[in-house]
């Protein structure tokens, strides 16, 4: 079967756009009365299958030496903030109605999905992540979630043996029937890649002729059981964007993430969870004196409970908007993509060029009964 699909756009439920909380507000008011969320958690991140991010300054097109997988200037396998921040904004922007920030230049798309431009008027992912209109003179509005570097916890952690990756050769936006939904009208919706136990590798490199390159690489990645803690910082969340953060990483026990490089060929599996959080109240910050300060720490059974149960004892605002977005459709569509463990019925692989000559029409769901080679 092919190694993706898409989660579709849902038109029933645009993304809602509205006027941020600024970074400088430091408690509620008038124009923002309800409670703002600000603070830190630790994310944990545990490689459920091996995970590979070139190192800048690593070939991966080495016959004699694999690529090697980034670490930072310490010496510390790391997993990029941007990388985990890429991830994060995907799923909201998918889950929780956000616009769509990657698209085709060339791509048709129903009414209210083009990215934000007006940073007066913003979806929940801008608002979250940020958004930079691409021209001079340009509104912006900085995200307020910041996301550092996860560093592995093993200064020398285990790899996976060296591979040669099969060849990424992936149908392009030209193939219409892929990429657009069944009435030929805007595009099929957000790509997401299946998750794959078994690699999809070959034996050596593949020259492409008079080139002097390759049509694959050659890696070494990090060993599946490999994990990674990062700290990610966050001001001013209002209660849906407070939810949307938070379901963004737990999504469903059964699901997993994707990040990295190799995901349509079985790498990249992740799985998240949080590991401690610490609240901040601006409000009572400095009214309080030799107490809390404001300030609410959890972590352990603690941690487990609240958010097991949505924030509830906090705020039942928080719950309402995780309760909405787990009742979207989108969700049931990136639960069957991203279920973990996966389907080990089914081989992933892309169809051949002579399969599409043949079946140009066929839509993604005609490549189930497909092995590699065809």
């Amino acid at each position: 079967m092919n190694p993706y699909d898409f989660v579709t756009l849902d038109t029933k439920h645009p993304p809602e756009r509205r006027k941020p909380v600024w970074h400088n507000v430091l408690a509620p008011n008038d124009e923002h009365p309800d409670k703002l969320y600000s603070g830190h958690l630790y994310l944990y991140i545990m490689a459920e299958m091996p995970i590979f991010i070139r190192h800048a300054d690593s070939s991966t097109q080495n016959p004699d030496q694999p690529g090697e997988h980034i670490y930072n200037k310490d010496g510390d396998y790391i997993l990029p903030g941007t990388s985990i921040k890429g991830m994060l904004r995907t799923v909201v922007e998918t889950l929780c109605r956000g616009c769509l920030t990657i698209i085709h230049r060339d791509s048709p798309l129903p009414g209210g999905f083009a990215p934000c431009d007006n940073n007066t008027s913003l979806c929940i992912s801008c608002r979250l992540f940020g958004m930079m209109q691409r021209q001079k003179q340009a509104d912006v509005f900085l995200g307020k979630v910041n996301i550092g570097d996860a560093v592995a916890f093993d200064r020398n952690p285990e790899y996976h043996e060296p591979i040669y990756t099969a060849v990424l050769d992936a149908p392009k936006p030209r193939h219409r029937a892929f990429y657009l939904d069944q009435q030929d009208r805007f595009i099929a919706g957000r790509k997401f890649y299946f998750h794959n136990e078994k690699l999809l590798t070959e034996k050596r490199l593949i020259p492409i002729a008079d080139r002097g390159t390759y049509r694959n690489q050659y890696i070494q990645p990090l060993a599946t059981g490999t994990d990674f803690s990062a700290r990610i910082d966050f001001t001013n969340l209002e209660a849906d964007e407070f939810a949307a953060f938070l379901f963004a990483i737990l999504l469903q026990e059964d699901m997993r993430h994707k990040i990295g490089y190799g995901k349509p060929i079985g790498l990249g599996s992740v799985q998240l969870d949080v590991t401690n959080l610490q609240l901040v109240d601006y409000a009572n910050r400095y009214k309080e004196f030799r107490t809390g300060r404001g300030i609410s720490y959890y972590k352990g059974d603690p941690l487990y409970e609240l958010l097991d149960n949505q924030m509830t004892s906090i705020d039942p605002g928080v719950k309402a908007a995780w309760d909405c977005f787990k009742s979207l459709p989108a969700l049931g569509q990136l639960q069957r993509i991203w279920q973990w463990p996966p389907d080990t019925s089914v081989e992933y692989a892309y169809p051949s060029q002579r399969w599409f000559k043949e079946h140009s029409q066929a839509r993604i769901i005609d490549t189930r009964a497909l092995y590699r080679g065809d």
